[in-house]
C-alpha cells in the first residue's frame, strides 16, 4: 500500500501527468472534427463513428490516447532513473516488485481514464458535427457492435501505457520505452502475417500484410490494431485474436523484466 500511495502522489505531482492529457484530448478533438469534415467533403453519407470516437489516424500505428498513455508510462519509469531512491530501500526483491505493481496499477487507471475522456469528448464532437453518423452510432450500439470495439480500444490504450512503462523499465530509459511502444505494432504485424498467412492463402484472401507496406506513405495503410480505432485492418482477426495481439506484447515485456529483475539492485 505504501508503494501505491507513493506512486499515486508522484503521478499527481509531476507536470507531465497533467500536460499529456491536455495534449491528447486536444489532438483527439481536432482529429475527430477533421474526420467528420473529411467524410462530409467526400460526399460520404456519414463518417465512420468508430473512427471519429477513437480519433484514428491512418499514419499512426496506435490511437493518440494509446501513444499518450505510453508516454506517461515511460516517464513514470524515467522519473525513478532521474531521481533514484536509496538502493537500500529497493534492494529487496519484494519492494521492487511492489513498486512495479504500483506503477502498473496507477498507469493503467490513468490510461483508462484518458481513453474514456477521449471517447466522451469525441462523442460530443460526433453528435454536434454529424447527426447522420451519430444515428449510425446509436444503431450500432443497439446491435452491440461498437461496445465491443470500444472495449478493445480502451484495452489497447491501457496496454499502450503498460508497454511504455515496461519498455522503459526493461531498457532503463524513458525514450527507449516510447520507442518500444511505437515499434510494437511493426513487430507484431509480421508475426500475425506469418500465423495467418497460410490460412489466408488457402482461403484466397489478400488481407495479409506485406513487408513493403509496413512504412505507410498514404492514408490507405492497414494496421493490425486498425479494427480497434476504425481504420483499415491488415488482417482478418477474430476478437479473441485481437485480445491476444493486445496482451501478448505486455506479457512478453513483463516476463523479460521478471527474468532480469534478480540481477538488478534497483527498479
Amino acid at each position: 500500500m505504501h508503494a501505491l500511495t507513493y506512486e499515486r502522489r508522484r503521478l499527481s505531482g509531476v507536470r507531465s501527468s497533467w500536460l499529456v492529457p491536455v495534449v491528447v484530448l486536444g489532438a483527439s478533438a481536432v482529429v475527430a472534427v477533421l474526420t467528420v469534415r473529411q467524410g462530409a467533403a467526400a460526399g460520404s453519407p456519414a463518417a465512420d463513428p468508430l473512427r471519429v470516437l477513437t480519433a484514428g489516424l491512418p499514419l499512426l500505428p496506435l490511437p493518440i490516447a494509446a501513444l499518450g498513455a505510453g508516454v506517461v508510462g515511460a516517464l513514470s519509469a524515467g522519473h525513478e532513473f532521474r531521481h533514484p531512491a536509496p538502493l537500500a530501500l529497493l534492494r529487496p526483491l519484494r519492494r521492487r516488485l511492489a513498486l512495479l505493481l504500483a506503477k502498473l496499477v496507477t498507469v493503467g487507471v490513468f490510461a483508462g481514464l484518458l481513453g474514456v475522456g477521449t471517447l466522451v469528448l469525441d462523442a460530443v464532437v460526433l453528435h454536434l458535427g454529424h447527426h447522420t453518423a451519430a444515428a449510425r452510432l446509436e444503431a450500432a450500439v443497439l446491435h452491440g457492435h461498437v461496445p465491443v470495439a470500444l472495449g478493445g480500444y480502451l484495452a489497447l490504450v491501457v496496454a499502450g501505457g503498460w508497454i511504455g512503462l515496461l519498455g522503459a523499465v526493461l531498457l532503463r530509459s524513458a525514450a527507449a520505452g516510447m520507442l518500444v511502444l511505437i515499434m510494437v505494432p511493426v513487430l507484431v504485424e509480421p508475426v500475425a502475417s506469418a500465423l495467418l498467412g497460410s490460412g489466408a492463402a488457402r482461403g484466397g484472401g489478400d488481407g495479409v500484410l506485406r513487408w513493403h507496406r509496413f512504412f505507410p506513405v498514404d492514408g490507405t495503410h492497414a494496421w493490425l490494431y486498425g479494427a480497434l480505432s476504425g481504420l483499415h485492418s491488415g488482417t482478418t482477426v477474430s476478437d479473441a485474436g485481437l485480445a491476444v495481439a493486445v496482451a501478448a506484447p505486455v506479457l512478453m515485456l513483463l516476463l523479460a523484466y521478471l527474468v532480469l529483475l534478480p540481477r538488478r539492485s534497483a527498479l
